[in-house]
């Protein structure tokens, strides 16, 4: 009554735009929030890792092969305890998800299904830098409609980021990094995440992130960082176990990184750059060796 008595006391033409003011504010809102999504079937291993943090387990109908291998997933225990599916679209014919998570490489079958399917095909590209890490973490929890948890996984992660920093930040060191999924590359996340600790790559790395070993025992950077994802899966990861190599960097010369910790963006990628400022702090005597 008292907002009616106050309609009749405005003029027409006021009446009518506060009216539609209000009407255009709860349409904007109606239209931000996402709507809960309860079949949810991730086939890449960075949605799965996202996904596990933030959707409600009963909404996830399944994950990607990856997510339960350890040597690359940060997730694999918890995913273990999740359906697992192909990913192609044959299987998002018989489960129907009301929603599908991927990478920006897929098989072609699945765009396909999501297409007649009338469901929405959302694609996670990769990150170039730790930056990249809060839009990723918005992507999928919009996606899902779990903006609210998104929020705040983005606030904890800003929280850490913001924390972790070398003890001596002007004394700059180099690093060479050799090793699955570990390609120091310019522009980067290896490069961000060295850069952020201390580091930065060293001269003689090449600019598609390969070295030659001779030019690495010749000039030895202060820092050998190695990734491992499994015993022989590849040629950079045999390289690692060369005697030349094990002799050369030792101590606190040579820090092995576990591979899953760089293969997404996800807040558990700070545990990489929480070793490399250890390793950082170490070389420049803030930190003992251990």
């Amino acid at each position: 009554m008292a907002f009616k008595a106050f309609l009749h006391i405005l003029s027409a033409p006021m009446a009518v735009l506060l009216l539609s003011g209000l009407m255009t504010g709860a349409i904007a809102g109606s239209a931000c929030a996402s709507p809960v999504r309860t079949r949810i079937v991730s086939l890449n291993l960075c949605t799965d890792e996202l996904l596990l943090e933030l959707a409600d387990p009963s909404h996830i109908l399944g994950l990607s092969p990856l997510a339960t291998d350890c040597a690359e997933s940060v997730r694999c225990e918890i995913a273990a305890t999740y359906p697992v599916q192909r990913p192609d679209g044959e299987n998002l014919v018989v489960t129907h998800p009301d929603v599908v998570l991927d990478g920006t490489w897929h098989r072609p079958t699945v765009p396909l299904v999501t297409n007649a399917l009338h469901v929405p095909f959302v694609q996670l590209p990769s990150i170039a830098s730790l930056e990249d890490i809060p839009t990723q973490i918005r992507t999928v929890a919009h996606a899902i409609g779990e903006d609210a948890r998104g929020d705040d996984m983005i606030r904890d992660f800003a929280d850490r980021l913001e924390s972790l920093h070398p003890a001596h930040p002007d004394q700059i060191l180099t690093a060479t990094v050799i090793g699955a999924n570990l390609a120091g590359e310019e522009g980067g996340l290896i490069s961000d995440l060295l850069k952020r600790a201390g580091f930065r790559l060293s001269a003689s790395e090449r600019p598609d992130g390969t070295i030659a070993l001779e030019t690495l025992i010749a000039h030895p950077p202060d820092l050998l960082v190695t990734g491992m994802i499994s015993e022989g899966a590849s040629l950079a990861e045999d390289a690692v176990h060369h005697p030349a190599l094990r002799d050369r960097f030792t101590g606190a010369h040579l820090l092995a990184l576990p591979g899953r910790l760089t293969m997404c963006g996800t807040p558990d990628t700070l545990d990489a750059l929480t070793a490399l400022i250890a390793a950082h702090d170490r070389l420049t005597g803030t930190e003992p060796s251990p």
